[in-house]
């Protein structure tokens, strides 16, 4: 048999639409709409070559070749074989298309081995790329003139179910994106996610900035009318933040919707105008605060009036409440009399029938009579009963308009049906009466016999001992009174 001796032209541009075409990624400045290529390049390569025997005469006829891609020159592991081809040879030169595997073609160095009609020829042919497919080697870089609006460096496109652009890594970054002055990483989508992370073991995504500023936030996210964050967990926290050092403070674990640690606030929540910290539950507590140090729940408001610094229609437990004002109570003016602040009240029955609220609303009237067994309080103030209508804990555009108007205690007096807060404990203003004798700090008060002031608590003598008609007490005097008639200071205490 004649010796045959193989010699490779391998064209550039064919090996070029191979490792860039083939895998869906142009690395040229595209319009924003890559998708109007109709067909994708196959994934295959031309191979040229001439054919000639030991004297240099040039072969013709029909050969079997076989052609098997190595990614090594010597020995190495075959990554792709042709099987035995039969291949057409006119005057030494032949052409034959290669369908090598597309996933072979990742950046690294591979070479092809040749065997003609059982012969392997030597050495193996190194595939090199075309000169801009260099591009597309690992650790490539491509740089270029500013892009305007529109265009892109890299641009990829996909059918529905494919991938346009996917980076794999094994312990490296498997996508990097850095920016000087702009996004490092820009996702966008017309009605999907415009980014979509996950993990198996680790992070989804991590976040960070090593900005010095307030306002380097390690995650900026804004929404047109959805969820500014959306966080979902099926067994652990959907959000957790943390804040300063950490360490000693409670940190619960399990499935808990929002979770805040801080070393100075654990959550905070802030409003203009509606709910600063809002929470519910179907069936366990609404909001729950516990601090091993400081407080649980602390709620302010910067509202004139104070109200409310907490706010909810349902059941409170405390252990302990420490107050440094009032204990009031939502009544409604069942008498036919206006009734004023410091004005002392008697109960006159109850309203079952109120809608604002899911309970029924004691009434009172003004006191008439000394020493009346009926006394309720002391009135603080006319209510406004939608401060707690249960509708304004889902407010619309119209409630949201009505709870930042609202003036919750507006003054003036409280005509016959309307609501008042009434004082039921702790210190409030009272109009008092010193007709019926002085008083004195600490002087039992009872209702006084001028209509809705405060007196002096008539006494009985039980067993030689002077004491209070019982049932008549309301409350002890916290400043004197020699005048006829005055508000002074009264520690409400109903006895």
């Amino acid at each position: 048999m004649k010796t045959k001796t193989m010699i490779t032209i391998v064209t550039g541009i064919t090996i070029a639409l191979l490792l860039v075409g083939a895998a869906g990624v142009i690395a040229q400045r595209l319009p924003a709409n890559p998708t109007e290529a109709k067909a994708v390049v196959a994934s295959g390569i031309s191979y040229q070559g001439r054919l000639t025997d030991s004297g240099g005469t040039p072969s013709n006829g029909t050969y079997t070749m076989r052609f098997v891609v190595y990614n090594a020159d010597v020995a190495g592991s075959s990554l792709w074989d042709s099987g035995n081809l039969n291949i057409d040879v006119e005057n030494g030169l032949f052409n034959v298309k290669l369908g090598v595997s597309q996933a072979s073609f990742n950046g690294q160095a591979l070479w092809l081995s040749i065997i003609v009609d059982g012969q392997t020829l030597s050495p193996r042919q190194e595939i090199l790329p075309a000169p801009y497919a260099l591009s597309l080697r690992p650790g490539a870089t491509i740089v270029g003139d500013a892009l305007g609006t529109g265009e892109a460096a890299l641009s990829g496109s996909a059918p529905a179910t494919g991938t346009a652009l996917r980076a794999d890594a094994n312990g490296g970054m498997g996508l990097y994106g850095s920016s000087t002055n702009n996004y490092g990483v820009r996702g966008t989508s017309s009605n999907s996610w415009g980014g979509y992370f996950s993990s198996s073991g680790g992070y989804g995504i991590r976040v960070e900035t090593s900005g010095a500023d307030h306002y380097d936030h390690g995650a900026f996210v804004t929404a047109q009318s959805g969820y500014g964050v959306l966080a979902r967990s099926a067994t652990n926290q959907g959000v957790r933040g943390e804040a300063g050092n950490v360490a000693g403070i409670a940190q619960p674990l399990g499935a808990v919707g929002v979770v805040g640690i801080g070393a100075n606030r654990g959550t905070y929540g802030s409003s203009s105008s509606g709910i600063g910290l809002y929470g519910v539950s179907s069936s366990n507590y609404g909001v729950w605060g516990q601090s091993s140090e400081w407080r649980g729940v602390t709620g302010r408001t910067s509202r004139a009036d104070n109200n409310y610094g907490f706010y909810t229609p349902d059941n409170l437990f405390s252990l302990n409440i420490n107050l440094a004002g009032a204990v009031m109570q939502v009544m409604q003016n069942g008498g036919t009399e206006p009734l004023a602040p410091g004005d002392v009240v008697v109960f006159s029955g109850i309203n079952r029938t109120v809608t604002a609220v899911d309970a029924p609303i004691v009434q009172v009237s003004r006191a008439h009579t000394a020493n009346s067994t009926a006394v309720a309080g002391v009135v603080f103030s006319r209510f406004n009963i939608d401060a707690v209508d249960p509708d304004l804990e889902f407010p619309d555009d119209t409630a949201q308009e009505r709870r930042v108007e609202m003036d919750v205690t507006p003054p003036g007096e409280v005509a016959p049906g309307e609501f008042l807060l009434v004082v039921v404990q702790g210190p409030a203003l009272v109009r008092a009466s010193a007709l019926a004798g002085s008083i004195q700090p600490g002087d039992l008060l009872s209702t006084g016999g001028i209509s809705g002031v405060a007196g002096k608590a008539a006494v009985m003598n039980v067993n030689g001992l002077e004491t209070a008609v019982p049932g008549t007490v309301f409350g002890k005097a916290l400043e004197p009174l020699d005048e006829a008639q005055e508000m002074i200071y009264v520690y409400v205490t109903l006895q």
